[in-house]
């Protein structure tokens, strides 16, 4: 179990390497309310009227957010009321300011420090709760320190637990350790009849597994992940081209241009990410970047991915007989109409998730062959 925590500490400190190579100079944009911030250092000062998205390195929110906050950097900063969720992927995290609905985070040091109305699902190396939470917590990580009161029931996977005098839990609390008899619980955080500390990565025969088995998804449930999913695939994409549209004008003609070439582009660049990885882990020195090149792969290909459904939306919106956007509502009704065929396909058994990986391999290929063309002409 420390193993792993170690390993998520790795991924989010190479995510968070990467980041600044992404984002270099400071772009600004909004739509529909929303807010879109990157940089190498940036700050959300003004109120922002529904969702906030912010990449850089440092990134700090200033301001109260009506909506949710979506995060990525290596150190983040929360110090302006969020009235809906939080979702953060850093190395560091402060939240210094109450959040209205559910947190979601990963990183190496996570630090909680105000109230949270909704669950809290947290994983991390060091994670420090210092903020009461309303709702339920999931809590996974190589250092976990609770010091505040946790409503609803709470499910704890640590080698080292520490509570703290205000630490209370009022629901069941569920521990996996790997030396179970290790771990004592104070009566003032929770009484005997409501804890419950099991092997770290055992089954029970009581319980089936140590994690619930979830109800076959209803049909409800799963027409909202479906519009879920593509809402999110044509917000990112949005994001791109509010961002950098004059990059994503040049990476989709060179997916038009050559669609065959950057498929063939796009497998061999993610091979070489992959394979110099593993070939570099062969090294007693080298072994982190595997994980290192397998996340960057992953990342490329969601990338690659948003960026092959902008594709898929430019040729619809070309088969109407509509030119080619210029305003950004224009774009996102474009990225809307791939991310929709895009998910439709991909409902198709084997066929669909070969033409998913097809579109990820095709946005990955086209960055290729863009970062070739512009070392040739020394841009």
């Amino acid at each position: 179990m420390r193993f792993l925590s170690r390993i998520v500490a790795v991924l989010t400190m190479s995510l968070a390497a990467a980041c600044p190579g992404v984002a270099q100079e400071e772009g600004r944009a909004q739509f529909g309310g929303d807010r879109y911030l990157a940089g190498t250092n940036i700050e959300a000062t003004e109120d922002t009227d529904r969702d906030l998205f912010m990449m850089g390195e440092t990134v700090s929110v200033e301001a109260p957010v009506a909506g949710s906050a979506h995060l990525m950097g290596r150190r983040l900063s929360v110090e302006a009321a969020l009235g809906g969720n939080l979702y953060t992927m850093s190395y560091a995290l402060d939240l210094n300011a109450p959040v209205s609905g559910s947190v979601s985070a990963t990183g190496a040091e996570l630090r909680l420090n105000d109230e949270i109305t909704g669950n809290l699902r947290a994983s991390g190396w060091e994670i420090r709760l210092d903020g009461p939470v309303a709702g339920s917590a999931l809590l996974a990580g190589g250092q976990i320190t609770l010091d505040a009161a946790i409503a609803g029931d709470v499910v704890i996977a640590t080698d080292d637990l520490r509570f703290g005098d205000d630490a209370s839990v009022g629901g069941t609390l569920t521990i996996y350790a790997e030396d179970p008899e290790s771990v004592t619980v104070p009566d003032s955080v929770a009484p005997a009849s409501r804890v419950e500390i099991l092997q770290g990565d055992s089954y029970d025969d009581t319980h089936g597994s140590a994690w619930p088995i979830a109800e076959p998804p209803s049909f409800a449930s799963r027409v909202g992940s479906f519009l879920t999913g593509v809402l999110i695939v044509t917000g990112l994409a949005v994001a791109l081209a509010a961002l950098m549209p004059d990059r994503l004008a040049e990476l989709r003609a060179r997916s038009v241009e050559h669609p065959g070439q950057s498929l063939w582009s796009g497998f061999l660049g993610l091979s070489t990410l992959v394979g110099a990885g593993f070939v570099a882990s062969l090294t007693i020195v080298g072994i982190i970047l595997m994980p290192a090149a397998i996340l960057l792969a992953v990342l490329a290909m969601l990338v690659g991915y948003v960026l092959g459904v902008y594709v898929l939306g430019g040729a619809i919106w070309n088969a109407l007989g509509r030119a080619a956007p210029t305003d950004l509502f224009s774009k996102a009704l474009m990225a809307l109409s791939g991310a929709v065929l895009a998910a439709l396909i991909g409902l198709i058994p084997f066929l669909g998730w070969l033409f998913a990986l097809a579109l990820g391999l095709v946005g990955v290929g086209a960055m290729v062959r863009s970062w070739k063309l512009r070392r040739q002409i020394g841009y």
